[in-house]
């Protein structure tokens, strides 16, 4: 990793500034004169806790990322059991009996069928005419 000046300067300025205020001296020491930090930079509030405060945000920002992670492998796994690219024939799709659900409360064939992408609600269309609205949990619908 390549730091600018400025940033490598930042760095090494809250380094030093953590090690004088977890009380150790001698490495202080010989950290501010190996790496050449000027001693008005060191006692600068500005970095004063800085290296806690940038330490806190990466253990946050790599909880965020193993969290992603996690979610996107439960898509993967979702995603695996429906048609590629590859596999495109009707066969491999087009639900078949037995069904799973049944939508009561249409006189003629459903035509169409929309699920909320947030809530638990879900409408259905028929050849009939009117929009039938319901709920929907897992396992059972409700409303038709």
């Amino acid at each position: 990793m390549v730091l600018s000046a400025k940033h490598r300067d930042e760095l090494n300025c809250a380094i030093a500034d953590y090690l004088k205020t977890s009380g150790y001296i001698e490495a202080f020491n010989h950290f501010v004169q190996e790496a050449d930090v000027p001693s008005d930079k060191v006692s600068d509030k500005k970095f004063v806790g800085l290296l806690e405060k940038k330490w806190t945000s990466v253990l946050r920002l790599q909880k965020k990322v193993m969290d992603m992670e996690a979610k996107m492998s439960e898509t993967v796994k979702e995603y695996e059991g429906g048609p590629t690219k590859k596999d495109r024939s009707a066969d491999s799709w087009i639900p078949r009996p037995p069904e799973r659900y049944c939508l009561t409360g249409h006189r003629m064939p459903v035509t169409r069928v929309i699920f909320h992408p947030v809530y638990n609600v879900m409408v259905s269309a028929s050849e009939d005419g009117p929009s039938k609205y319901g709920t929907t949990r897992v396992g059972t619908l409700s409303g038709h």
